[in-house]
C-alpha cells in the first residue's frame, strides 16, 4: 500500500498572483530615536526606527527588517517592497539604523540592533506589539545582522546598552536572511563564480572596515596571514573577525531563519549562505534555504518574497504538528501530496498554503524539509 500511495502522489504546481503593491509605505511614526550612541572618532549619532503598523486590530507580531549596504552605507528609511504585504497579513515593520562602519567598527551595528528589538519590546503596548512575537530580516549586510541576532540571543558580548531597556530581551523569534555574510575570513576562499569587483581581503574591502583593520598593509589577509600569531594585535583581531561570524554563534535553542541566496550573486559567496545551513543542520535547527537559479545580489523574485511572508505568518502563527504537510490539522494521505509540493516546487506550495506552517514537514526532525524526509513521511501517514 506504501508503494501504491508514493505512486499516486500528485504535485499541483500554482501560479501567485500579488496581493500587495510594491511600492514604498508610508511609515505610521517616522525617524523614532531609540538611541543615541557614540563614535569611535568621538562625538555621538542618534539611532532611529520607521514603524510600519497594520490598520486595524493588534496586538501584532513584528518584523524588524535590517538594511544593506556593505556596513558602509544604506537607510531605515527604506523598507522592504514587501512592507505592504506583511502589513496585509496584520504584521508590524519596523526598519532600524545602525551605525555604520565609517561611524564605529564592530559591534556597535550589532549593539544597535539589538537596542532596537530591546526598545521595541519595551514599548510594546505603546505600539500594539505582541513582545512574543518578534522576528527580523534583512539583505546583505542587513541579512547577516539578521543571522547574527537571531544566532546571539543571550551572547552578552553582542548585546552592548544602546538605548538601554536591558530588562527586555533582544532575542527573536524568527528572521531570514538575504545572502548575508556568514564567515567572512572565508569569503574570498568561498567565490565560485567570477568576484564582483572587489577583494574581500583588501584594506578597503567593507569586511576590512568592519573590523577597522583597514590602513595600508591591513586587511582580512593580514588578520589571515597571522591567524597564530600570539603578538598583539593579532589575537584581539582574529577574536573579532569570529564575532562577526552568525556561525560561531550558533546553538540549539536559535529560532528558525529562512536563507535566501541568488546562484548569480558575485558580491557575496553563496556558499556563506551554505556554511549557515551546514551550521544549523548540525544543532538540528529549523531552516528554509531557498536558492534562487541566475538571481543575483538583489531582488530575489516575488516568490521568494511570498514564501518569506509565509515563513514568518507560519512561526507567528501555525502549530508545528509532524506530518501535516497542508497545515489542515489533521495528518492523512492528502498530506503526502502536500509534502512532495513543497519538496518539490516550494515557492507553489507556499502560494498555494499561505502561512503554513513548513516545520510540519521536517518528519525526521533535522532541521530541514528535503528527501529524507520522504520514507519518514510515509510510514507516518500509513502505519
Amino acid at each position: 500500500m506504501k508503494q501504491n500511495a508514493i505512486a499516486i502522489v500528485g504535485i499541483a504546481l500554482g501560479v501567485f498572483a500579488p496581493t500587495g503593491s510594491q511600492a514604498q509605505v508610508t511609515p505610521t511614526f517616522n525617524d523614532v530615536v531609540f538611541a543615541t550612541v557614540p563614535r569611535d572618532a568621538g562625538g555621538t549619532i542618534n539611532v532611529m526606527l520607521d514603524i510600519y503598523l497594520p490598520a486595524a486590530g493588534g496586538p501584532w507580531p513584528l518584523v524588524l527588517w535590517i538594511h544593506g549596504g556593505g556596513w558602509q552605507g544604506g537607510t531605515h528609511n527604506t523598507a522592504p517592497g514587501s512592507t505592504q504585504l506583511l502589513l496585509n497579513a496584520g504584521i508590524a515593520v519596523a526598519s532600524t539604523s545602525y551605525r555604520l562602519s565609517g561611524d564605529a567598527i564592530f559591534p556597535a551595528q550589532i549593539h544597535d540592533v539589538k537596542g532596537a528589538v530591546r526598545y521595541l519590546r519595551a514599548n510594546a503596548a505603546t505600539y500594539n506589539l505582541d513582545p512574543n512575537r518578534f522576528a527580523c530580516w534583512g539583505s546583505s549586510a542587513g541579512g547577516h545582522l539578521s543571522a547574527l541576532l537571531a544566532t546571539s540571543g543571550g551572547v552578552a558580548a553582542l548585546e552592548g546598552t544602546s538605548g538601554g531597556n536591558l530588562a527586555f530581551s533582544s532575542r527573536v523569534q524568527a528572521a531570514a536572511d538575504y545572502f548575508g555574510p556568514t564567515d567572512i575570513l572565508h569569503m574570498n576562499e568561498d567565490i565560485t563564480t567570477p568576484p564582483g569587483g572587489f577583494d574581500h581581503d583588501d584594506p578597503n574591502s567593507p569586511e576590512s572596515n568592519l573590523v577597522g583593520w583597514d590602513g595600508a598593509g591591513q586587511g582580512l589577509a593580514d588578520i589571515k596571514a597571522n591567524l597564530t600569531n600570539p603578538n598583539p594585535p593579532y589575537p584581539a583581531l582574529v577574536a573579532l573577525c569570529n564575532q562577526v561570524n552568525p556561525i560561531t554563534w550558533l546553538s540549539a535553542d536559535d529560532p528558525p531563519i529562512f536563507i535566501g541566496h541568488g546562484t548569480n550573486d558575485t558580491s557575496v559567496p553563496m556558499k556563506q549562505s551554505t556554511r549557515l545551513v551546514d551550521g544549523m543542520f548540525a544543532f538540528s535547527l529549523f531552516h528554509d534555504y531557498r536558492i534562487i537559479p541566475a538571481a543575483g545580489h538583489g531582488f530575489l523574485g516575488i516568490d521568494t518574497e511570498v514564501s518569506v511572508r509565509s515563513f514568518f505568518i507560519a512561526q507567528f502563527s501555525s502549530p508545528v504538528l509532524t506530518g501535516d504537510a497542508d497545515c489542515n490539522g489533521v495528518v492523512n494521505l492528502a498530506d503526502v501530496s502536500a509534502f512532495v509540493q513543497r519538496l518539490v516546487n516550494p515557492a507553489a506550495f507556499d502560494a498555494a498554503h499561505l502561512g503554513c506552517n513548513t516545520m510540519n514537514c521536517d518528519i525526521n526532525h533535522d532541521g530541514r524539509t528535503d528527501g529524507n524526509d520522504i520514507r519518514a513521511m510515509i510510514d507516518l501517514v500509513i502505519p
